[in-house]
């Protein structure tokens, strides 16, 4: 049963509303086959001129009534009224539609009338009734042409009456009805209940690049999905302003040891001994070094004040030049020019890191673009050592580096490369992976969505 359930909720939705549907309609099909509506009708209209008939026959004198019968014959095709002087036999009537009839004559006479079934000679079936009149004699009465042999749901549906027009006919008018309602069920619920919520699910996924609460979602769609919106701008507003306080708090921390470090470097360079002060210039440095790298991993969360768009083929090729110029075996093979909405700072630092961790790993560079599915692709491949797969996740993590045994003293790093770059590829709205790379080597994957036709037309 869970196989056939569709996974979207738009699916359910229409599921849910062809079923109801389909249910009705059946149910209503059915029952106006089972009832027999218009057969019922038919039977009463022709009751009541048999009645009327009757009546009229009873209150005519005795010598006008077969001139009277002459008359109705040629009205009244449908039903055969003979009079008899004596009482006929009666019987035992089981026929539904007949003993139906019988009472309807009944109910339209005098009270106390004397209405009864009696034998048809022709198939010794119940099929005439006999009615007393009260002056004198019997009317035999016969309605033969209202019968009509019982008809399946099915041959109903799709052997309509001669005649009908095609839009008209059972089937027809109940395929009409059933796709206008189903079209207007299945819009209403897409567009009041699964829409709001495709919306926020796609908010969700740039969350926490928009941390800030700098775009707040629309309170639209069911009272639910409203207060289901409501929360989530809330809690955006909270994890922005608590994203804002730590940053300023660390900024101003970091301000204020870089003030010592720059005290402490003025004083080292008074100490004699060269060997001591050459050490501990190494030392500050890298701590310099570390506060910028801190710095820079907080204001990788930042706003979206600076987006534009952008031509990532140039900004890989400006980057992999500047690091070829300084000695660096890195190449880039351009791509087509295709667009991302971004900030540009931001963009060079995520590939400039990746490149920095790459040559700190091995001696050779390779990027490349592709494009699909709406994305850009860019790797930057090596041919270094690699990392496990089982540290492939870890890695990202702040302050955790690709190889454990490094120390700060032969290695510049401090873990954050990585950290930093996830970050800011995730605050566009894209992912970084780490691939393998054959016979050796790994692949730093960045995909990010291209900007689509209004954004370029803006």
């Amino acid at each position: 049963m869970q196989r056939l359930q569709p996974d979207r909720l738009a699916g359910q939705i229409t599921l849910l509303i062809l079923v109801a549907i389909v249910t009705f309609q059946t149910i209503v099909l059915v029952t106006f086959h089972v009832l027999d509506v218009e057969g019922r009708r038919h039977i009463v209209d022709q009751t009541d001129f048999v009645a009327s008939i009757i009546l009229a026959l009873d209150a005519a004198p005795l010598d006008a009534r077969d001139h009277l019968l002459r008359e109705f014959a040629h009205a009244v095709p449908f039903a055969n009224i003979h009079i008899l002087n004596e009482r006929p036999p009666s019987i035992e009537a089981e026929d539904r539609g007949f003993l139906n009839e019988v009472r309807l004559i009944h109910t339209d006479l005098w009270a106390g009338s004397d209405v009864f079934a009696v034998a048809d000679p022709s198939s010794n079936n119940p099929g005439i009734m006999a009615v007393g009149l009260r002056k004198s004699g019997y009317a035999l009465v016969s309605i033969s042409q209202h019968r009509k042999p019982p008809r399946s749901v099915w041959r109903w549906l799709w052997q309509p009456d001669p005649g009908t027009p095609f839009l008209l006919t059972p089937w027809a008018l109940s395929a009409i009805l059933f796709f206008l309602c189903t079209s207007t069920l299945v819009l209403w619920a897409s567009n009041g209940i699964v829409a709001p919520l495709i919306t926020l699910a796609r908010h969700a996924e740039q969350f926490p690049g928009d941390a800030a609460g700098e775009r707040q979602l629309d309170e639209r769609g069911p009272h639910e999905v409203r207060e289901l919106t409501r929360s989530i701008n809330r809690m955006q507003e909270r994890i922005g302003t608590m994203i804002a306080a730590r940053t300023r708090v660390l900024a101003a921390v970091s301000h204020d040891l870089k003030t010592i470090i720059t005290r402490l470097n003025l004083r080292t360079e008074f100490i004699a001994d060269g060997d001591l002060r050459a050490k501990m210039l190494r030392d500050l440095n890298l701590m310099d070094s570390m506060l910028k790298k801190n710095l820079q991993h907080l204001r990788a969360e930042g706003d979206r004040s600076d987006y534009s768009l952008i031509d990532l083929d140039s900004v890989l090729q400006t980057v992999a030049d500047q690091f070829a110029d300084i000695g660096h075996k890195v190449r880039y093979q351009g791509g087509s020019h295709q667009m991302i909405l971004g900030s540009l700072t931001e963009m060079q630092r995520v590939f400039s890191n990746l490149i920095e961790n790459a040559i700190n790993h091995a001696d050779d560079v390779e990027l490349s673009i592709s494009a699909g599915n709406g994305r850009l692709y860019i790797d930057v491949a090596d041919n270094g050592p690699g990392v496990p797969d089982e540290a492939k996740e870890s890695v990202f993590e702040p302050f955790v580096r690709g190889q454990p045994g490094r120390t700060i003293g032969n290695h510049s790093g401090f873990g954050l490369g990585l950290s930093i770059v996830r970050s800011l590829v995730e605050s566009h709205g894209g992912t970084v992976e780490l691939l393998d790379r054959e016979p050796k080597g790994l692949i730093a994957r960045v995909s990010l969505p291209l900007a689509d036709e209004s954004q370029q037309g803006a």
